[in-house]
């Protein structure tokens, strides 16, 4: 089973955000917040549109016990330790953990202290999704982020963390606190303003040689089609060098060990994102929050994304999947991850899917279907295409 907890706030909104979040709120707003949430944990759903289908799904012992439990939307460490640990306290009392559950918060780098790290990691936080987004401070001030010598003024108290427990465990000390099994994503975004040419390569190359305890990288793209200022578009790298730059990006990866295995996410072995995997396919996933959504048995339901609905009971919809919608999710995801299988493939446009093979964006691997990499710009155009 896994679990989704949106948590809408932000110390300052990124400029180039574009979701339901607020920043600046008041402490006690947050802890009414939080409040109602544990209650919304505790109760099961207060819904009553799917409070029968969770009733009914959750009499099963295998979907009692949680495999992963993810912190997002937008800050969650704008919340307080003890608010964290009192949300996932609640979880723990509703469900069981699994062995080897995995627990991500997601953070913004001013977040960073040892302080904080310590504390996340005795309320059983084992993974770190930090926004890093790009070394170049023209494009962090921007952006309104923290600065360059302030993420690696933040990354070296990662890295000195995990030497102090490498030293304990070479004396025999056993460490009160053990590293070793916190594992870090950084997230960068590709088409940023003011980042040059390859200067987003040279960034990886930076970080990945300088510190060796990362083991996820979310590499994204701004989202073209947003309203952001429009010298954005004058200073940022053009399309075709855009491309180029995500190939070379993946390639370094690919040489330093990171896998591939979603357009926009690469780790080292055993590193992957469980989270983000159970998604893409469709399991069963939990979700608290407002503008959080459900997914149970082919069914979504989605909380509404103002907090007066949200505090009244309400639901923003209820969506049952059709065939044809689940068939459209497995192409979308298939092709953004590894392949398409014979049994889904056969069923697209033929001779469309064709064409894209004599193109050389799409071809057949193992006897299966895969977007070529030169071509993963156009995925939603080819998605769209071979439907």
């Amino acid at each position: 089973m896994f679990c989704y907890i949106h948590i809408p706030f932000c110390q300052s909104r990124c400029k180039y955000c574009r979701f339901s979040t607020f920043a600046w709120k008041p402490d006690l707003d947050k802890e009414i917040y939080v409040d109602y949430l544990v209650k919304n944990i505790e109760n099961g759903v207060l819904h009553t549109p799917c409070t029968l289908a969770i009733s009914q799904w959750q009499n099963s012992e295998s979907q009692k016990t949680l495999n992963s439990i993810y912190f997002w939307w937008w800050t969650p460490t704008s919340l307080s330790n003890s608010q964290l640990e009192k949300i996932i306290i609640a979880l723990k009392n509703k469900f069981s953990f699994g062995k080897d559950i995995e627990i991500t918060l997601e953070t913004t780098i001013n977040n960073i202290t040892e302080e904080n790290l310590i504390i996340w990691k005795k309320i059983w936080i084992n993974r770190l999704s930090i926004w890093i987004q790009t070394l170049n401070n023209e494009s962090l001030k921007e952006i309104w982020r923290s600065s360059k010598e302030e993420i690696i003024e933040k990354l070296d108290i990662i890295e000195n963390l995990f030497k102090k427990n490498c030293h304990s465990l070479e004396e025999g000390n056993l460490p009160c606190i053990c590293f070793n099994w916190l594992s870090i994503s950084l997230d960068f975004i590709i088409w940023l303003p003011y980042v040059k040419k390859w200067e987003l390569l040279q960034d990886l190359k930076f970080i990945i040689e300088k510190y060796d305890f990362i083991n996820h990288i979310s590499l994204y793209m701004l989202e073209e089609y947003y309203d952001y200022p429009e010298k954005w578009q004058d200073l940022s790298i053009s399309e075709e060098d855009f491309l180029e730059e995500y190939l070379l990006c993946k390639n370094y990866l690919e040489e330093k060990w990171f896998k591939r295995y979603e357009l926009s996410n690469f780790a080292k072995k055993w590193y992957e994102c469980k989270h983000n995997k159970a998604y893409w396919n469709h399991k069963n996933m939990l979700a608290f929050w407002l503008w959080a959504h459900w997914f149970l048995d082919w069914v979504r339901y989605a909380y509404p994304n103002n907090f007066t609905d949200y505090y009244s009971w309400k639901l923003d919809y209820v969506e049952e999947l059709s065939n044809k919608d689940l068939f459209l999710e497995k192409i979308m995801f298939g092709l953004r991850t590894i392949w398409l299988e014979q049994e889904i493939y056969k069923k697209l446009n033929q001779e469309k899917t064709k064409y894209f093979i004599e193109q050389k964006l799409l071809d057949f691997k193992q006897d299966k279907l895969v977007l070529l990499d030169n071509w993963v710009v156009l995925i939603d155009y080819i998605i769209k295409e071979i439907v």
